[in-house]
């Protein structure tokens, strides 16, 4: 009889327990819900990555910074679409909204109301061309050698030997090391004197900058003659 009245109490005891404890099937769906919209917010900002290749496109919202070696290609009332420029070949172009940031290397080469068109002039070497919009930023060691009403035509003199020689606009920003050996009313004659040695003379025209370590030994009305002392 004891034994049958303990049997009893245990099976009301696990009904009692199983009744309090609440299930977790009720819970799972507002979890799953949670990391979903989680999981969502963090891929609409890991934009970057090892494995992005050159013209991979991602779509972020419009308070999402914009990382270093993307451009905005698309505005929308809510979001941005943004093209990987990162890795680009000499050459490579891409069309993006005329408000985006642009890493360095790329010139514009259409402009438009509406958008730019860019080109990637990084690894070009030295007597490389390119025609761009006028409103383009010149990159560093590249020089105006045309300029008409539309249009810049620019030419790339990194990596320039002692003595080569370039015609330039002469509206344009000349790299270090070069001087100027004839000036006329629409063009400059420029000369590379980097990589001279002790003693070395040119002749310049007189409105030549004067790069360091070169110095005037001989000054006429017309011209000036440069000596480098190093």
């Amino acid at each position: 009889m004891l034994k049958k009245s303990m049997v009893s109490a245990l099976g009301l005891l696990v009904v009692t327990m199983s009744l309090s404890i609440p299930t977790q099937a009720a819970e799972l769906p507002t979890s799953s819900q949670e990391t979903l919209l989680r999981n969502k917010s963090t891929d609409s900002r890991k934009v970057s990555g090892t494995n992005v290749n050159f013209g991979a496109t991602r779509t972020i919202s419009k308070s999402t910074p914009i990382p270093p070696d993307w451009v905005i290609t698309t505005v929308m009332s809510d979001y941005y679409v943004i093209q990987y420029v990162g890795g680009a070949s000499l050459g490579q172009t891409v069309q993006t909204v005329r408000t985006t940031p642009i890493p360095k290397d790329w010139v514009i080469t259409v402009a438009t109301s509406d958008f730019y068109i860019w080109q990637y002039v990084g690894g070009a070497s030295f007597g490389y061309r390119v025609q761009t919009a006028k409103i383009t930023q010149v990159p560093e060691n590249w020089v105006i050698t045309l300029a008409t009403s539309d249009f810049y035509q620019l030419m790339y003199v990194g990596g320039a030997s002692f003595g080569q020689r370039i015609q330039t606009a002469k509206i344009t920003r000349i790299p270090e090391n070069w001087v100027i050996t004839q000036a006329t009313s629409d063009f400059y004659l420029w000369m590379y004197v980097g990589g001279a040695t002790y003693g070395t003379t040119v002749q310049t025209a007189k409105t030549t900058p004067i790069p360091r370590g070169w110095v005037i030994t001989t000054a006429t009305s017309d011209f000036y003659i440069l000596t480098y002392r190093g």
